[in-house]
Parts: C-alpha cells; sequence; structure tokens
C-alpha cells in the first residue's frame, strides 16, 4: 500500500484547500479560503463580512495514539455568546485534517458580518486529558473560513477523504509492533510463530516447582507484554557481540541506563557479555612402541635437524652447517644464536625449538634495548630423559631474577623518558608491555610481564631459584608414561597440573585452598587443618555411619553440602580419584562443634566458607562428620561421589587424550580423564598429547558467558525473556553460559532475594516462538 507518511495529494495535505487551487474554467475565484489568525488565549476573529462562510478548524500535525477535542465559542463574553458542538479529532487523524465548527444560517441572507471567536482544545492519551494552551495551541490547531456554496459543496463532497487518510494511517500503524493493538497483534504473532500467552508462570514454595497456571477465560496476555515479546523477533538480528550487547542493553556505554530489551530492570542495570577465554594447556610425552630404539632415533634425528644449539662451539656449528637450507636462512639462524648468546648463558649440550629461541630472543633484545645488562642462566632445555617438558625442546629452566633485577626492569619499561633503540620490534614489545600493565615485584616476582609480551605464556616456578618457560600454554601440566610400551598392551599414562614448585597436587585446587584460606582467616575465622592424601584416606576409613535427622545435617544442607550418613560406598569412590584432584581440610574445631549442635549462625560460617572455595572456582566440597566433634571438608577440582558438582557448574579441570603416530607407529588411547590407558597397535614412535583446561573464572572456548551487577534481580519473567533472547542470538556452535544468572539474579517469590535455581526449575520457561506455529491464527 502507499505509505501514508508521504501525501498522497501533495506536499499540502489540506483537502479543501488543493481543491479551491485545482479548479478549472469560470471557477477560479468563486471560492475563497481564509485562514483566520489564532492567539494563543484562543482567541480569534473573522474580521470581514464573508458570504455564505464555513468555519472550520484545521490540525496542523499529525495525531498518534491521542484524541484532540476542540471547542468553538462564539461572540465569547457577548450578549450573543454560544458554545458550539466540540469538533473531536480521532486517533491517526492527519495534518490538514478538518472538521466544520460554524455554519451559519445564509438562506436569507448569504452576508455574514464579522464575529469573534474563542477556542479551546484538549488532548487525551488513555483516557488522561489535558488543555492545551498557548504556543502548544496554535501548534496544533488552526481555524480557516470557506466562502460561497460552491466552497460549501465541495468541502462536503470531500469531507469523507479526512476520514479516509485517518483510517489508512491507522491500518498502517497498526502493522507495526510499536502500535498494534488487540488483533493486529495476534496477526504479526502468526507472522513470525509466536502466539499471544494464555497461561502464566507461578512458582510454588512450598514445593519449588514452577509451571504455567491457564489464565480465567477470557483472561489473555496483555497487549503490551505480548507487544514486548514480538518485538524480540520483529527486527533483523545477526548473532554479533555487537548485536548480543545492544539487544539487552540498547545503544550506550557500560555507564549509561538501560534502554534496550531489558530498561525494565532495576536502577536501568545492564548486562555484561563476557568472552574472555581460559587457554588450553597442552604437553606432549614421547613412547616408543615396541622397540626403545624409535624413540632415540627420532630424538637424535630432532637434535640434528630442527633444534637450535645456541652455544658457539664446534660440534653445535658443525651441526648447524650440515643442514640442508639455503644460505640466507642459515645466516638467519647464526645470528640468532649470537643474538641469543648475549642475553642468555647456555651449556654446550642445551638445544631449544625454534619457535621457543625466537620467542628467548625477543626477550632478551627487549632487556638489551632498555638498557639492563641481565644474562639469564639457563640451567635445562632439551634433554632426553626430561620427560613431557623437555624431551622436544619445547622448555627451558632460567635463573629466577633477583628482588633488584626485576625492580630495574620494572623501572626501566615504565620509564617513558628513555631513549629510543635502533630495534622496532622490541620498542614495539616495550610498548606493549606498558600498556597492558607491568604489576609489581611483590605481585610478579618471575617477571610474567615480559615474558609473556614476547610470546612465552608459560612461567612456572619449578623452585626458589628456578622457573620453566614455554611459548606453549602449559600451566604447570606434565604427562607421566614410560619410555616404551608393549605392542597390544596397556600402559598407563597420567597427566597432572602441576602447582609452583612442583608440590605434586593440582595446581588450581593447591592455589585456590591457599587463597581461601587467607580470605578466611583474614575474617578472623581460625585456620583450618589441611590434611596428607596418606592421613586423609586414613581419616575417611574412620567415618562412622550416622542415623538419619540429626541436626548437623540441617545446618550443611543451608550451606548447600550433603550429609553422608552411609560412608562406605562414598569412601570407596574417593578412594578411586587421584590423590592430586582431591584435597581433605579439617574444620576448625570450635567450627565443628558448633555444627554438630545445628548452631545456625555455625551454618551461615560454613556457607561463607564455601563461597570462599565457590570463588576460587572448586568444582565440589563433600562434608564427611567424625566422631569425637569433628568435620573434614573433601575439595576438589572434579566432581565427588554424592556431592557431584556443588560449587560450579562443570568441573574445574579436564583432560583430553589424543595420540600422533610418528614412523610408522600407531596407538589406541582412552579418550578423557587424568589418568587413561594406552595401548600401541603398530610398533614405532607415538606422541601422546594431553590437551587439557582449567577453569578460573573465564570462559571456555566457543562459549561466551551474560552476567549482572551484583544485587540486581529479576522477576520470573525477566528470566523467561532473557533465555528466549538468547535462544534468538545464540550462534550455531557456541555455548551461552547463563549459569551465575541461574544461581545468583533469579528471584521467584518476588522477596527481593534471588533464590538459585535447581536445574529442573533453570529449564521451565515457556519457549515464545514455535516455529511450525508459523501463520496459525486465531481470531479473537
Amino acid at each position: 500500500m502507499t505509505d501514508i507518511r508521504v501525501p498522497v495529494d501533495g506536499a499540502d495535505p489540506s483537502v479543501e484547500r488543493n481543491l479551491v487551487d485545482q479548479l478549472e474554467g469560470p471557477y477560479p475565484g468563486t471560492v475563497r479560503r481564509v485562514v483566520v489568525p489564532l492567539a494563543g488565549t484562543g482567541a480569534a476573529v473573522v474580521d470581514w463580512t464573508s458570504r455564505h462562510p464555513l468555519l472550520t478548524v484545521v490540525l496542523r500535525r499529525d495525531l498518534a495514539e491521542e484524541t484532540v477535542r476542540v471547542t468553538v465559542t462564539l461572540d465569547p463574553g457577548g450578549a450573543g455568546q454560544r458554545v458550539l458542538p466540540p469538533v473531536v479529532f480521532a486517533p491517526w487523524s492527519a495534518a490538514g485534517a478538518s472538521v466544520p465548527a460554524y455554519a451559519p444560517d445564509t438562506a436569507d441572507e448569504p452576508l455574514v458580518a464579522s464575529f469573534p471567536v474563542a477556542v479551546t482544545a484538549e488532548r487525551a492519551v488513555d483516557g488522561a486529558g489535558s488543555a492545551v494552551t498557548g504556543a502548544a495551541l496554535t501548534g496544533l490547531v488552526e481555524l480557516a473560513v470557506l466562502e460561497g456554496n460552491l466552497g460549501r459543496l465541495l468541502y462536503l463532497m470531500s469531507y469523507e477523504k479526512h476520514r479516509l487518510r485517518r483510517a489508512a494511517r491507522e491500518v498502517h500503524a497498526y502493522r507495526t509492533l510499536a502500535h498494534a493493538r488487540r488483533d493486529a497483534l495476534d496477526r504479526i504473532g502468526a507472522d513470525v510463530g509466536v502466539a499471544r500467552f494464555v497461561d502464566e508462570l507461578v512458582h510454588e514454595p512450598t514445593s519449588g516447582e514452577v509451571y504455567a497456571r491457564r489464565l480465567a477465560p477470557p483472561a489473555r496476555e496483555p497487549d503490551a507484554a505480548y507487544a514486548h515479546r514480538l518485538g524480540l523477533y520483529r527486527r533483523f538480528l545477526l548473532p554479533t557481540p555487537g548485536a548480543v550487547r545492544r539487544l539487552l542493553n540498547g545503544p550506550g556505554t557500560d555507564t549509561d541506563p538501560n534502554t534496550g530489551l531489558f530498561a525494565d530492570l532495576p536502577g536501568g542495570a545492564r548486562f555484561t557479555v563476557r568472552e574472555d577465554d581460559d587457554r588450553f594447556a597442552v604437553a606432549i610425552r614421547l613412547v616408543a612402541a615396541g622397540d626403545p630404539q624409535h624413540r632415540m632415533n627420532f630424538l637424535a634425528q630432532l637434535r640434528r635437524d630442527r633444534l637450535v644449539l645456541p652455544a658457539n662451539t664446534p660440534p653445535n656449528n658443525t651441526v648447524h652447517a650440515g643442514r640442508a637450507l639455503p644460505a640466507s636462512r642459515l645466516a638467519e639462524v647464526t645470528a640468532l644464536r649470537a643474538s641469543l648468546r648475549q642475553s642468555y648463558s647456555f651449556d654446550s649440550a642445551h638445544g631449544v625449538a625454534p619457535p621457543l629461541a625466537a620467542a628467548l630472543d625477543r626477550a632478551g633484545r627487549v632487556c638489551r634495548a632498555l638498557g639492563s645488562s641481565i644474562v639469564w642462566q639457563v640451567t635445562r632445555a632439551q634433554d632426553d630423559a626430561g620427560g613431557s617438558r623437555y624431551e622436544l625442546g619445547l622448555g627451558v629452566d632460567v635463573s629466577w631474577p633477583t628482588p633488584a633485577q626485576a625492580t630495574d626492569l620494572r623501572n626501566r619499561v615504565l620509564d617513558t623518558g628513555r631513549a629510543v633503540t635502533a630495534d622496532r620490534t622490541a620498542e614495539a614489545l616495550i610498548a606493549a608491555a606498558r600498556a597492558q600493565g607491568v604489576p609489581t615485584v611483590a605481585a610478579d616476582g618471575e617477571l610474567a610481564w615480559l615474558w609473556r609480551v614476547c610470546g612465552l605464556p608459560t612461567t612456572h616456578r619449578i623452585s626458589t631459584t628456578r622457573m620453566y618457560l614455554s611459548h606453549l600454554p602449559t600451566r604447570g601440566l606434565a604427562v607421566t608414561a614410560p619410555l616404551s610400551a608393549a605392542v597390544g598392551a596397556d600402559t598407563p599414562v597420567e597427566a597432572q597440573f602441576h602447582a609452583p614448585g612442583d608440590p605434586g597436587g593440582n595446581a588450581l585446587l593447591l592455589a585456590g585452598l591457599v587463597a581461601a584460606a587467607s580470605a578466611w582467616t583474614g575474617a578472623g575465622e581460625p585456620a583450618w587443618t589441611p590434611l596428607t592424601d596418606a592421613a586423609a584416606r586414613t581419616r575417611w576409613a574412620a567415618v562412622p555411619t550416622r542415623p538419619a535427622g540429626q541436626p548437623v545435617d540441617q545446618v550443611l544442607a543451608a550451606a548447600g553440602l550433603p550429609a553422608v550418613r552411609d560412608p562406605a560406598p562414598v569412601v570407596a569412590a574417593l578412594n578411586r580419584l587421584p590423590d592430586e584432584l582431591v584435597e581433605t581440610i579439617e574444620l576448625p574445631a570450635a567450627l565443628a562443634s558448633a555444627l554438630i549442635a545445628g548452631q545456625p549462625a555455625a551454618g551461615d560460617r560454613l556457607a561463607r566458607l564455601v563461597g570462599l572455595l565457590r570463588e576460587q572456582h572448586l568444582a565440589a566440597a563433600l562434608p564427611l562428620v567424625e566422631t569425637g566433634n569433628r568435620i573434614l571438608l573433601v575439595c576438589s577440582v572434579i566432581g565427588l561421589p554424592q556431592a557431584g558438582l556443588n560449587l560450579a557448574e562443570r568441573r574445574a579441570t579436564g583432560f583430553r587424550w589424543y595420540t600422533v603416530g610418528l614412523g610408522g607407529g600407531t596407538a589406541e588411547i582412552k579418550a578423557v580423564g587424568a589418568r587413561t590407558a594406552l595401548r600401541p597397535t603398530h610398533a614405532g614412535l607415538v606422541a601422546v598429547v594431553a590437551l587439557s583446561y582449567v577453569r578460573t573464572g573465564r570462559t571456555d572456548p566457543y562459549e561466551f558467558r551474560v552476567e549482572l551487577p551484583d544485587g540486581v534481580t529479576l522477576t520470573l519473567a525477566q528470566y523467561e525473556r532473557l533465555m528466549n533472547a538468547l535462544t534468538r542470538v545464540c550462534p550455531l556452535g557456541v555455548e551461552i553460559n547463563t549459569f551465575g544468572i541461574r544461581r545468583d539474579h533469579v528471584d521467584l517469590d518476588a522477596d527481593g532475594t534471588a533464590e538459585s535455581l535447581r536445574p529442573a526449575v533453570a529449564r521451565t520457561f515457556r519457549t515464545f516462538q514455535q516455529r511450525r506455529h508459523r501463520g496459525v491464527y486465531d481470531q479473537l
């Protein structure tokens, strides 16, 4: 249809004015149309003697969903004062529309003397009216006098056109979501497969369930709520980060109030869309399938043809000169070796992988560009017997910098007045390090900021004097496997994330317990007691069977922890878990006694402790009640028996295994688990690859997370809207993590406090769009 925003009869939408202007033949000049000046007070005067006049009220602007009522009074304050019937402009009337207000009887006398009038106007929206005065009045309406019998006839003949124009504008408006109502909304919903709800979500406090309760007929979902839902599907959306943020928050910066789909959040709160991935860690271990000589031959060839041997010794120089490389490439390698020797001290037998050598050289060039004379002592490089960290030359051990050296380098990189050198690569890296931020020496004594910006993401403390550097992200990961395995036989293989110093425990678990213990004692609580693996297993075995209904069960449940009454199967399952993935602590004696007595205050303290463990990204905690008023708390980065994953949505660490055949060797391996079995199927050499992750609060690859500020809660209807909105913008192959929303931000009972959603309740929301219902329409 014609877009009514463009007037169908020219730029001037006044119908009678256009008719007058288009008169032909003997008729021009026989019809006179005069606009009567209207004051802001509403006063106007027809100050001439008119012939067969018709006084009309003309609308000067388009109306939307509003009604304008105009009252004209003849001879106000005079002897002949008369209030004329009101003139009403219905919603969606177009600018230029007019309604006759006064047509004097001219049957006996065609001439009418001048007369004054007074105009008042009222504007009503949704039944609430307000007077229009002053400039608003003159901008809303005007008066016009049409003279002559022909003028009256033309006006009468064209009067219906105003109604047609208004109806066309109303039809056009009802086809837009912003103005559609009732049946028009249902037709739009049928176009996109979104039906009007005839039920409502209800939370049952007693059972904690959420269900859809049918509304009593003829009640249906209100127009405003239905239009809000339809707005999610009446727009063009691409699932890009920017589109998701604009959909949830509207335009603006992070500090602006929410003007998007969730503008009704308390305080104009905005969602945060996080996509800062935790990087995978990788470790590689060589295993000879059959004859161990396969491995030795490969390592000898690796040293002869691939590794960079930095030391300037005749054997090393002979090895490099004998490689079948272009002269230009040989010259580049020679320059790289010489540059490495300026900043590092290598033994003659040391060799490193070429990418690692290049990253180390960048770090050395940065130190030299900063004017530092530091020479890093390399204590270990490629080592045939060095395990997954060293056998392929993928990492080196370097001496730990002294506090004076670390402070000197930090001061130099932060010195913006230093002289710029000719090494453009080093200068760019210095600028990048400064932009990323340089931590204090107390927070970063190993200078991870330097190694990271130069392409060495792994900085792992081996001891108090040495650190391990690698161009691969390892995060302390190491694979333990024998040097050789018999063909057709299962061989145990194990992967482990070592904490700094290689104490033997899982890096995330130990670091999390240390941080949680510091926060716990920092809040004035007594310290807990960590147990060794052997001591923990002994204590597990002594946990007694308990009857149901003890007071401790209630306080444990209030803290979100299970109550173990029959410990035998639980302990048996615990004994099957890898030692490094499980740690046991003994709660302070006073706290344990209070918990066993069922004191609510003790339950609150335990809940705070559990919250600290959750903040450190641990996955599970399991309490075991001993005799003698003692309680053990088993903590893990994987699920625990009976507890499952009660601190996080998913396990905090995981491993994926692969094998790569080298020289004809092939093998099969169980794909997941910290411990697995390798079965060689053909003789040769096999590279066992462990790809692993540690969740530290960032997102997983191919995932983004939606978050809200602390204290902001969603109603059940807003939560339902959010889940449908995220379904609308979920890209193929990408996961949207809403665990934090479901745990901390949904208020089920409208008391202003969020309740953690159980898995069954978290998925209890109605799906807005039913694609199979597209085009299905039930007329009201």
